[in-house]
């Protein structure tokens, strides 16, 4: 009897174009690979993106850490990211070729979400049907790096005109909406929130978009917004997060309108956390954390207009090590200090919700500011020191 030949698996391509079948993918890989099962992810981990051993941190960690510790809570270590052997001079190019989305690209992307927002407004029901659908995520504020972007689409229902009528029906409203999602060929649905239905959306060949839809109510548009913050203020934390979909275009605004070279410099951070970060057991922090630290040390230098990329990049690096000192709020819908008096440091609040220290959403800082330490000791940033502007 002939010896069992081994069943091989199916091709990436294949995988790829099933990830409804193969959720689990590697986050550094491109093209990039998708597994059905945890363990192999692990497995492909540990053979193709092995972290090298513990390096000598920069000075410029000065807060006391166990090293070990840490490097115990990394599921190997740092770095198998391009940007960790770049020189200064190979930065631009790297950026241009690598992480800067072009026209095209963004035409495709934009265009399989408007699909999706045609969908929504003429074959969901009645009760379901929006007035509105804002797009933010990196595809609406414009930050998304090249292969790698999100979207949140904030859906303004017509029959709802207050929160509290949402929240009470919003369990019943999500549970329908994922139903006529079902029916819409180009995407699967790939779980839920208390706020939202999350679904991975088809775009051009290879690529998937993650999409969160979230049903709300356009509260903008019938109050203030001293009279939604002081609303808020009369809520417990759970219900305040009820807000925060609503709010979503005071988020869009204050970051899309930052000059074009700062959103380089985001797109530059975002990469390095997809690639840099991407070991680390707890959960990193949000793009939209990075957004605001990016915007707000952006800010405190000055807003310089023509920037030189590499030592803005070192200096944002430079605050996710000393990220325990961070202290960031915006007047530009409401007096940051009526709010800030209440917080401790850290906290980076958001511009749009004033009761939402972003800095919350990462609960493994300490692991952070060792990977950032480490990374500022690259070729990348030789010469450069806390001392060293932005031009």
């Amino acid at each position: 009897m002939g010896r069992r030949r081994k069943r091989r698996n199916p091709k990436f391509e294949y995988r790829r174009q099933n990830p409804d079948i193969f959720p689990h993918f590697c986050e550094i890989c491109t093209p990039q690979r998708r597994f059905k099962e945890k363990p192999a992810l692990d497995q492909h981990d540990k053979m193709k993106h092995p972290f090298p051993e513990l390096a000598t941190p920069h000075p410029c960690l000065s807060f006391d850490y166990s090293v070990q510790r840490i490097h115990s809570n990394l599921m190997y270590s740092s770095t198998s990211s391009p940007l960790g052997t770049l020189s200064a001079s190979e930065l631009q190019t790297f950026v241009t070729n690598e992480i800067e989305p072009d026209t095209a690209y963004n035409s495709s992307c934009k265009a399989v979400v408007h699909r999706l927002c045609q969908f929504m407004q003429n074959n969901f029901p009645a009760k379901l049907r929006p007035s509105e659908v804002v797009k933010s995520g990196s595809l609406g504020k414009g930050t998304a790096v090249k292969g790698k972007s999100d979207a949140d689409l904030v859906v303004f229902l017509s029959n709802y005109d207050s929160i509290s009528s949402l929240k009470q029906n919003l369990p019943e409203i999500l549970k329908e909406v994922e139903t006529y999602l079902g029916s819409y060929g180009d995407c699967t649905i790939t779980g839920k929130t208390i706020h939202a239905v999350q679904i991975s959306l088809s775009c051009h060949a290879n690529h998937y978009h993650d999409v969160d839809i979230l049903p709300t109510v356009n509260i903008l548009a019938k109050q203030s917004k001293s009279q939604i913050y002081a609303e808020m203020k009369l809520k417990t934390l759970h219900d305040q997060g009820f807000y925060s979909a609503p709010l979503t275009p005071l988020q869009i605004e204050f970051v899309s309108h930052v000059p074009a070279k700062v959103k380089t410099l985001i797109r530059l951070v975002k990469y390095w956390k997809k690639t840099e970060l991407a070991r680390i057991k707890g959960k990193p922090p949000v793009s939209y954390l990075l957004e605001l630290i990016t915007i707000g040390k952006w800010e405190m230098a000055g807003k310089p207009q023509n920037f030189e990329l590499r030592k803005g990049f070192f200096h944002i690096i430079s605050a996710l090590v000393q990220n325990r000192y961070l202290e960031l709020a915006w007047n530009t819908n409401y007096r940051a200090q009526d709010y800030t008096k209440f917080c401790t440091v850290p906290y980076v609040l958001d511009p749009a919700h004033p009761f939402n220290n972003v800095m919350g959403s990462c609960k493994c800082w300490e692991e952070v500011a060792y990977m950032a330490n480490l990374f500022l000791t690259k070729e990348l940033f030789q010469g450069l020191s806390s001392l060293s502007g932005w031009l």
